[in-house]
């Protein structure tokens, strides 16, 4: 794999974020919803696609000039830690999380090895909490995104997530409440976020979100709720926030224009131009104990990441108001 943030999250995926059809036309983006609380702007940086050689001290200043106040970084960029402080310090922005990965992949932070020093290093910059990504591989699963056969695409990797088993989620939620019983002596706390492989139906009735859900200690592990990719599972997003209550602390604000027709397929689009009813998702924030929501939208883009990012800010602020501090 290459040393590439954007590359490494897309190869480990294997395309998560699929293609999509030409992109809609905007449509008019809703009211604010006056009860709805104010949003603190953030962003995913995955959306940016940037890797080690991007200019990120100017990325980050471009994404502050659009008015985003925090970001979430998918991985370190190949950058050590100072680096990464200087650059959101420069831009005038704040760093509250950042996304993890269960086993190592280059240019991405993981849960093996020292995690008091991987904690230190949270708190160097700035993050309380540190957001499993994606569940852990077995070896069938997790080598072979490493190392892919000749002509692996997006419906062999739907194929491969397929097969995870009750036993690999179970396994899971055993490792988050290992991990994150270790980062919470260091102040860390650890959330865990959903893909529409989460969703997949398991023998009893039950899918790997709802193990997850179940067999994590909820003194421990919270959860960031994508809704993008939780929509494109065909989940209901106020039956989502019923069954996760107080643990559901961060959003990824994220459109797709259908429903997804295998575990790796997302439409996604400029927010407010897909299916997501974000007038409803306004009110569940609004009864909710969230902490932060960051925009997330993945290729291809109308124009550019950066546009997009401009367009989703510009909808969000209207759905929730903006909150600068």
């Amino acid at each position: 794999m290459k040393d590439n943030t954007d590359r490494s999250r897309r190869q480990v995926l294997q395309s998560l974020g699929a293609l999509a059809a030409a992109a809609l036309l905007h449509r008019p983006a809703a009211s604010r919803a006056a009860s709805a609380p104010a949003w603190v702007p953030g962003l995913q940086l995955y959306t940016l696609g940037l890797g080690p050689n991007d200019d990120l001290p100017a990325a980050l200043k471009k994404v502050a000039a659009i008015g985003y106040r925090q970001v979430e970084f998918p991985g370190n960029y190949g950058h050590s830690v100072d680096q990464l402080k200087q650059a959101v310090v420069a831009a005038g922005l704040l760093c509250p999380s950042i996304h993890v990965l269960p086993r190592p992949v280059p240019g991405a932070w993981h849960l093996e090895g020292d995690l008091s020093r991987f904690a230190a290093e949270l708190h160097a910059l700035g993050a309380r909490y540190a957001v499993v990504s994606i569940p852990h591989m077995p070896d069938r699963i997790y080598n072979v995104l490493l190392h892919p056969p000749a002509g692996f695409n997006e419906a062999a990797a739907s194929r491969l997530f397929e097969t995870l088993e009750l036993d690999d989620w179970k396994r899971t939620a055993d490792l988050l409440n290992e991990k994150a019983a270790v980062l919470e002596r260091s102040g860390i706390r650890t959330a865990y976020h959903n893909h529409a492989m989460d969703f997949q139906p398991l023998p009893g009735g039950t899918n790997g979100y709802q193990v997850l859900l179940e067999r994590t200690d909820p003194k421990l592990i919270s959860f960031q709720l994508d809704v993008g990719w939780a929509v494109a599972a065909k989940q209901n997003l106020s039956s989502l926030f019923k069954v996760l209550g107080n643990r559901v602390r961060m959003l990824h604000l994220k459109d797709t224009k259908r429903v997804a027709t295998s575990l790796t397929d997302l439409a996604s689009t400029d927010l407010g131009t897909g299916i997501v009813d974000w007038h409803e998702l306004a009110g569940l924030v609004r009864d909710s104990h969230m902490e932060y929501m960051f925009v997330e939208q993945e290729p291809p883009f109308v124009s550019t990441p950066l546009e997009s990012a401009r367009i989703d800010y510009e909808f969000m602020s209207r759905i929730f108001g903006v909150k600068t501090t």
